[in-house]
């Protein structure tokens, strides 16, 4: 029987079956971050943070190249399925990990006191103004804020899978939007590939955007036509990264599914249902090629 890594936040975020669909964040991906927090002239590896870490997948990567991490979730439980996963789980040493529970707007942690932020996977969920501002508060001068997000795999060489693929998201995304203005913000800011996170110029220097997968545009992003303005600074580094293969796989139809169910809020079944025949139609017993596009924003503390 599956082990159950998770618990009921709200809609039910089960921790087993998202670390089991969504994508492994590759080595790839915590290379780009650690050659640009490296390539500063005094660059620290005492203290990351991990902000709304969820279960910790990524401060456990953290863990092996910094002193210490801290893992934050404003959700009740998560800080003890960190602790299980990442200290009796993976054996983390106890002393190298500090688990709290707040959100990305407001810390308990002193100002000044941070190498090295991640925000992955999460921004779209808060205020990001505000968030931006309080890990701005939190990093040494010269530390580095990161910020990513995939977004719903593309379906490769099978362009009417693809549009079947694109209107389940649809409905995911009208299903969202009618949960409020917090669901509506999240849901712009997604579809704008994360432009609308703006780091202000004032305060962060050699700002870079990557984007990853993403085939030269923000189409990929786009949920629907609820599109959040453009906040990208006019001196802004953009890089776009085509045919990454460690964000690439081959899946079929029940792998599709189950990753679709890890999207929260879930989407009533009879809702999509004539979507999925439509998909299982134009894919049949065939497993294809999957491509998830990636976003990745640095910024350094000025």
């Amino acid at each position: 029987m599956e082990e159950e890594h998770g618990f009921s936040v709200r809609e039910g975020a089960d921790w087993s079956k998202y670390m089991a669909y969504r994508p492994v964040y590759p080595g790839s991906f915590f290379k780009r971050i650690y050659d640009y927090h490296g390539a500063k002239p005094r660059a620290a590896w005492s203290k990351a943070h991990d902000v709304g870490a969820g279960a910790g997948i990524v401060s456990a990567t953290l863990a092996t190249r910094f002193d210490s991490v801290i893992m934050s979730d404003p959700n009740d439980g998560y800080a003890e399925l960190g602790y299980r996963i990442l200290v009796q789980d993976l054996e983390i040493p106890e002393e190298k990990l500090s688990f709290l529970q707040e959100s990305a707007e407001k810390s308990s942690i002193e100002s000044g006191t941070i190498d090295l932020i991640a925000a992955c996977e999460m921004i779209h969920w808060t205020d990001s103004e505000i968030a931006v501002e309080e890990f701005y508060r939190q990093l040494k001068s010269g530390g580095t804020a990161v910020i990513t997000s995939y977004t719903r795999p593309k379906i490769l060489g099978n362009p009417p899978a693809q549009r079947a693929w694109n209107e389940i998201f649809a409905a995911y995304a009208k299903e969202l939007g009618a949960r409020g203005n917090l669901y509506v913000r999240g849901l712009k800011m997604a579809s704008s590939g994360f432009e609308s996170v703006q780091l202000p110029e004032a305060k962060w220097k050699e700002v870079k955007r990557v984007y990853i997968n993403a085939g030269g545009n923000l189409d990929a992003f786009k949920l629907d036509d609820r599109v959040g303005d453009s906040k990208v600074g006019i001196g802004e580094e953009r890089i776009w990264v085509e045919g990454d293969k460690d964000w690439t796989d081959v899946k079929g139809i029940d792998w599709l599914k189950a990753y679709f169910a890890t999207w929260i809020p879930r989407v009533p079944e009879e809702r999509t249902q004539h979507l999925w025949q439509q998909l299982e139609g134009f894919l049949g017993e065939q497993a294809v090629a999957i491509e998830t596009p990636v976003v990745m924003i640095f910024g350094t503390k000025a």
